[in-house]
């Protein structure tokens, strides 16, 4: 039995979209437990030193382990996974052996909030035998909330904007360029995460 609604009928092999993936007693938990956290300035790997970082990474984020809180995050965590597992069973079956930790994300109006194109797969190393394969976002805003913050993914010259609403997902493959169109007002609240395995 699946636990969400609504899919997308316009999957193409590559993403999806799914409204009312948790409940709003989910996105309660998650308030509960950021309002005790401290949030810092995002930051991303990167080699080039002269580049202007904020122009292209803007945002607050929160990585979700704190160790006193862990009877309420793991909750938190199993409900999400298990629910993207049984997606991934569904429209991919990729091996998903972990996850990498849950990433509270803001991007608020006051800064522009923003992220320009990325992707999120990472190399195998010694010390990390997976790759992010998949990768997610869940809005814990409401989309009136907040304007502009539109998800945009690319493929060859094809783009696709999505404004996320709270409670929905997104979901795409951790290879796909995106991005996050900077927020002029208001502030656009996400968890963002990966599902982690083997290179094939």
């Amino acid at each position: 039995m699946l636990f969400y609604s609504d899919i997308d009928p316009n999957f193409d092999g590559y993403v999806l979209n799914c409204k009312n993936f948790v409940n709003y007693s989910y996105i309660d938990a998650v308030e509960n437990y950021i309002k005790n956290q401290q949030l810092e300035k995002a930051e991303f790997n990167h080699n080039d030193s002269d580049k202007d970082l904020d122009a292209i990474r803007r945002s607050k984020i929160h990585w979700m382990t704190d160790e006193r809180y862990k009877d309420d995050l793991m909750p938190l965590y199993n409900d999400l996974t298990t629910k993207i597992r049984q997606v991934n069973n569904r429209q991919w079956k990729w091996i998903i052996d972990g996850w990498d930790a849950f990433q509270y994300s803001e991007y608020d109006e006051s800064y522009k909030g923003h992220y320009d194109w990325h992707i999120d797969y990472t190399m195998k190393t010694p010390n990390q035998p997976l790759s992010r394969k998949i990768s997610f976002s869940l809005g814990i805003s409401e989309k009136d909330e907040y304007e502009g913050g539109e998800l945009m993914t690319k493929m060859n010259t094809n783009e696709n904007s999505y404004k996320l609403d709270k409670g929905e997902l997104f979901l795409f493959p951790s290879w796909m360029l995106h991005k996050v169109t900077p927020v002029t007002k208001g502030k656009r609240r996400v968890i963002v995460g990966w599902g982690l395995g083997p290179v094939v």
